[in-house]
């Protein structure tokens, strides 16, 4: 591949949070949404996950008349998936939306699980009414694919959750982001699907919903520790990492203590704020 001209790799933090949104006044500074990331490159725009971090995303889109996305979804759990009927480019004839997904772990497809949840009771418009171009793509955890006319290797790997998971690693040209969210750590070693993903990333996307101390009670739930990130980090010759999909119990003030104690002792780590915006 050939390195990306322009204004290369932006990141924006669009949704941070794990498991449920967050709405009061505790949650203004590190932000509420689920889970969403949204990657340009060079003009080109790939998604990670449809928390409901993509409801505002997908209002700037339209404000910013971009006509085609691609969205790339971990896993079918809920607040990787909520925001999805919120997401305005689905209700332009205009839009082209290209979602890449693995198989449910009972082998349904991520098109079966949306349309589940835009199907009676739970939402009044069913997914078939939807009016842009649609089209979904089943990939398989361990395939690699190219986005943005090629210039974008997408490479998945299964991660270690409850009903399955990918993690995703992008390369454009030079420029190595890895997206690790959902995954729980292992207790004896570092799980080599991890590693694969993170070698090198100039920015790692982790699961940190935890700490340490707090993970015994959590143990079996999909998730890892902030400790487990670092370690991750180091091993995988990280250049920047982001403590991801945080817990809805850590309020801002509790926030603000973890992203201290990083970045007084790793000062390239931190806790992803909704809102944020990085250059690679």
């Amino acid at each position: 591949m050939t390195k990306g001209s322009g204004m290369g790799v932006e990141v924006r933090f669009r949704g941070v949070r794990g498991s449920t949104p967050c709405c009061s006044a505790d949650y203004n500074v590190y932000g509420g949404n689920t889970a969403c990331v949204e990657l340009n490159f060079d003009g080109q725009t790939v998604i990670l996950d449809a928390g409901t971090g993509i409801r505002a995303l997908g209002n700037e889109l339209v404000r910013k008349k971009i006509a085609h996305v691609d969205l790339l979804i971990s896993h079918a759990h809920w607040d990787h998936i909520s925001g999805f009927p919120f997401f305005r480019p689905l209700y332009r004839t205009d839009c082209k939306l290209d979602v890449y997904a693995c198989p449910l772990s009972d082998g349904r497809s991520i098109e079966n699980a949306l349309e589940t949840q835009m199907s009676s009771p739970f939402f009044p418009l069913p997914m078939s009414k939807i009016p842009s171009s649609l089209r979904f793509h089943d990939i398989e955890s361990g395939d690699s694919f190219k986005l943005c006319g090629g210039a974008v290797l997408v490479k998945t790997l299964p991660l270690n959750h409850p009903n399955g998971a990918a993690g995703f690693r992008l390369e454009y040209g030079e420029t190595v982001i890895a997206y690790i969210s959902d995954t729980e750590h292992f207790a004896d070693r570092i799980d080599d699907n991890v590693l694969s993903l993170a070698h090198g990333a100039d920015l790692m996307i982790y699961d940190a919903m935890f700490t340490q101390s707090e993970y015994p009670t959590f143990a079996g739930w999909g998730h890892s520790t902030v400790e487990e990130a670092l370690a991750v980090s180091s091993a995988a010759s990280v250049k920047r990492t982001a403590l991801f999909h945080h817990s809805p119990e850590h309020t801002d003030a509790d926030m603000m203590k973890i992203d201290r104690a990083v970045q007084s002792e790793y000062p390239n780590a931190f806790c992803a704020k909704e809102g944020m915006r990085l250059t690679l």
